[in-house]
């Protein structure tokens, strides 16, 4: 899947979030240099509620993100067909869309 339209569905669904029991969705980029499998590296979109959320890029694939972040409900696990480099685009990509949809209350956490 693209870039942009994975960016567009993680932004759509913390607009739309409705539940309040934490929620994680996972982004894994294709490593070229192995042929299509997955890189060691991911985005996790972390959803404690429906008003707030973090992202965060990883060096690590979401299988290997630790017991407490597996044990969460898994929304979605998204295959990006670009490089691990694009970790960060992703990310600001989806705080733009997210700051730019006035209907949109849900708020990116920032860790202190």
């Amino acid at each position: 899947m693209k870039l942009e339209a994975i960016a567009g569905n993680i932004a759509h669904a913390i607009k739309d979030r409705s539940t309040d029991g934490p929620y994680v969705l996972a982004v894994e980029f294709t490593d070229k240099a192995t042929k299509g499998k997955s890189a060691t590296g991911c985005v996790i979109v972390w959803m404690p509620d429906h008003q707030h959320y973090t992202i965060t890029s990883n060096d690590f694939r979401y299988m290997d993100a630790g017991k407490d972040t597996l044990a969460e409900e898994l929304g979605a696990f998204f295959e990006c067909d670009d490089d691990l480099d694009q970790r960060q685009t992703l990310i600001d990509q989806v705080n733009d869309l997210v700051a730019q949809d006035a209907d949109n209350d849900a708020q990116l956490m920032t860790e202190a």
